[in-house]
């Protein structure tokens, strides 16, 4: 019996599966706290460990014989949370192994089943991992609203208000109807300034406005449509160049940007299928956190797969 965790920066999900078939499933709300010291322990600990006993209760069993947890920000674990994480999550479980990772690896097993090829990630961000299944592991883009997430939510919906500044202004390339979605949600240009100045969360802002991009396309504004289309094509881009050599020539996308509207999602196929086979994902992130699990239980964890296992104390 094995249980996976998927934890992001507003939820954790869990499921108990028992010889690969699930037997109970959970959430819990959350919000991810991160310092200098990477994200904070106590958090994570008071979270995480009543969502393994909520799983334990409800199928009725006593403990489990592994754990493992994908996490949004793991590059951000300090030395203390990977002290104490897994012990508490095995002292919660019974479990004879914790396993942690980032939750692009979840996301990556739980699409392609712990199979060869990529996986594109298309939320609030973009990334993209790919394995040969050889040793080789190659992580595309997730660099970050700033600098990275081309053709993610928070760059699609950036590059969709700059747009709307540029109608504003009356410049070239600017959208009237991005304007006007503009000035309904956040006021006036100045506005928009200022609640992106002052908001700690301005990816999730950005990104936020996308549906009213998905909307100015639906509504035939060129604009709006022609973002769609090269975020799809960015995204596609990501996949692919997330393939190692030798790797199947596999790509599974996954997250509810790929639902932003037709012209993204034919952009992507196109671009994809011109060089690869596509493939709906065989399940999700938390799917895979539980046959990363089990996979630690049995030595079937892909070749240098960037999960780090902690035997019970």
């Amino acid at each position: 019996m094995c249980i996976g965790l998927d934890v992001g920066g507003t939820g954790a999900r869990g499921v108990l599966a028992v010889d690969g078939r699930v037997r109970a499933c959970s959430r819990v709300d959350m919000a991810s706290r991160v310092g200098t010291g990477g994200i904070d322990a106590d958090n994570a600990v008071a979270t995480l460990v009543p969502l393994v006993t909520e799983l334990l209760h409800e199928t009725g069993v006593s403990t489990v014989d592994s754990v493992a947890a994908g996490l949004t920000g793991f590059a951000m674990l300090g030395a203390d949370l990977r002290v104490r994480l897994p012990a508490a999550l095995g002292e919660a479980g019974g479990a004879r192994t914790v396993g942690l990772c980032s939750d692009m690896l979840t996301s990556w097993a739980g699409a392609l089943g712990l199979a060869g090829g990529a996986v594109v990630a298309a939320g609030t961000g973009a990334v993209a991992l790919g394995t040969d299944l050889a040793g080789t592991w190659r992580r595309v883009d997730g660099w970050g609203y700033l600098i990275g997430d081309v053709g993610g939510g928070s760059w699609l919906g950036r590059a969709a208000l700059q747009a709307a500044l540029r109608a504003d202004d009356g410049r070239p390339g600017g959208s009237p109807a991005l304007l006007a979605a503009l000035r309904e949600r956040f006021g006036t240009p100045a506005d928009l300034v200022r609640e992106l100045a002052t908001r700690a969360d301005r990816a999730g802002v950005m990104a936020g406005f996308v549906p009213a991009v998905a909307a100015a396309a639906a509504d035939g504004d060129p604009v709006a449509t022609a973002l769609l289309a090269e975020a799809g094509t960015q995204l596609a881009q990501t996949a692919l160049a997330a393939l190692p050599d030798g790797a199947p020539r596999t790509v599974a996308p996954t997250g509810n940007l790929f639902q932003a509207g037709d012209a993204l999602w034919t952009a992507f196929t196109a671009t994809v299928d011109a060089d690869a086979t596509r493939i709906s994902p065989r399940g999700t992130a938390v799917d895979g956190a539980a046959l990363l699990a089990a996979a630690a239980l049995d030595g079937t964890v892909p070749a240098a797969a960037p999960l780090e296992l902690y035997p019970a104390a």
